[in-house]
């Protein structure tokens, strides 16, 4: 069911008898913007480990403890051009307990003493608490450079959205950022923040519903000004490829590709698109598994990835430096050959079945339905269980050929020791 609690503000709840648990995400939406994406990422570390109530994470701890057990956290991500910041408690469901708490009104008090009372003085984050954070996201943004294939992919994605400097940062933000921002600033954003961002509530589990919806009424949500973000960011094809590199200390090189890939979230060649990644390198019997890596040994790990949400095609591999150029020939050669329809029916449909077992298995997840219900409210589509199963099964060879001609190579990073590098 679905409940406008304000304007830009929507509460959907969903009921389920099948876990032991009950659920509440709450996601800030807002488009992406250069200068404030640090800013949302600082504010997730606060908001998971204080506010006035909680100031600190032993006090925290107490009140989760308080609830079973329950467990609290934020985090930052991004769905095309919008920036999403999160915060999920999950709680024991009071009918397996032998207690007649309601504990989930008890989480939604919690959740709203973390968003509208946070550790605040003076128009300023608590200053001792807001320096630890900034240290605490500094190290994590840097400790990524320890990661030698997300510092390639990072590299990558600078390079394929060269002409949007927001679509190039990572949801968590940049190091350099955090040395410009203060506690006051910060705080100034959040009201901003609690203002105009769109909020999409998801309650999954069993529980009264019609409680669960006054608790969250009562709250007293403002309308929204600002409109809903868009669901879909459009990427510029550059119809040509250029490769950048970088030489580092390190044993197993890194080539990532980046693909123009016009096909979006539930739009048209939306299924077969599914279906062709797993065919390229989005499974192990993928082409570019059983040929780069398994065949040729030219790959330690070669694979694909569909970004719907901004419509591109990535491939990563780790490779020997020195087979470099053989490694990217051989990668387009495995797409060549899809577009020649040099594949079997009986491995569309082991692909077709591996898609399958994997939704269905998915569905055992109470995390699953909540953040497929956040998605339906970004795009504004539903899609039914047995809709999905049945436009996988309906794809055809002929489809996969027509959506694979969709693919150009624009953009490539390459990592290497120094055994070689590219033009």
């Amino acid at each position: 069911m679905q409940t406008q609690l304000a304007k830009g503000v929507q509460l959907t709840t969903v009921p389920s008898h099948q876990f032991k648990t009950n659920q509440i995400i709450l996601n800030f939406r807002a488009p992406i913007k250069r200068a404030d994406i640090t800013k949302r990422a600082l504010l997730a570390n606060l908001l998971e480990t204080s506010s006035a109530d909680y100031p600190d994470q032993r006090a925290l701890a107490h009140a989760l403890a308080g609830m079973y057990g329950a467990a609290f956290g934020a985090g930052v991500s991004r769905k095309g051009p919008t920036h999403n910041l999160q915060l999920a408690i999950t709680v024991p469901n009071e009918r397996y307990l032998a207690t007649d708490e309601p504990l989930t009104l008890q989480a939604i008090d919690f959740l709203a003493a973390i968003i509208f009372k946070p550790l605040v003085k003076d128009g300023h984050f608590d200053e001792p608490t807001f320096k630890r954070q900034v240290t605490n996201l500094k190290a994590s943004i840097q400790s990524v450079d320890d990661d030698k294939q997300y510092y390639a992919a990072q590299k990558l994605n600078a390079a394929l959205f060269a002409a949007d400097e927001a679509q190039q940062i990572p949801s968590y933000g940049l190091a350099a950022d955090l040395d410009q921002l203060t506690s006051s600033d910060l705080y100034a954003y959040y009201q901003t923040l609690l203002a105009d961002d769109q909020i999409n509530i998801i309650v999954m589990g069993d529980f009264d519903d019609a409680a669960v919806v006054a608790r969250w009424q009562a709250l007293g949500f403002k309308d929204r000004l600002a409109a809903r973000p868009a669901a879909f960011y459009h990427h510029e094809n550059a119809g040509q490829y250029t490769e950048t590199s970088e030489i580092q200390a390190l044993s197993q090189a890194k080539l990532n590709l980046g693909y123009d890939f016009p096909v979006f979230y539930r739009g048209q060649h939306y299924y077969a698109a599914l279906v062709f990644n797993e065919l390229f390198g989005g499974s192990p019997l993928s082409k570019l598994f059983m040929n780069v890596r398994e065949k040729a040994s030219l790959a330690y790990y070669a694979s694909s990835s569909l970004d719907t949400f901004r419509g591109v095609l990535k491939v990563s591999a780790g490779i020997d430096g020195q087979n470099h150029d053989q490694v990217l020939q051989i990668i387009a050669d495995q797409l060549t050959a899809i577009q020649q329809g040099d594949f079997t029916d009986d491995l569309v449909d082991q692909l077709k079945l591996g898609l399958i077992n994997d939704f269905e298995s998915s569905l055992d997840s109470q995390r699953t339905f909540a953040i497929q219900a956040l998605i339906d409210d970004l795009t504004q589509q539903t899609v039914s269980d047995e809709d999905w199963l049945e436009q996988v099964q309906a794809v055809t060879r002929e489809q996969i050929i027509e959506v694979s001609e969709l693919v150009t190579l624009n953009n490539g990073f390459f990592l290497s020791g120094g055994q070689h590098a590219s033009n």
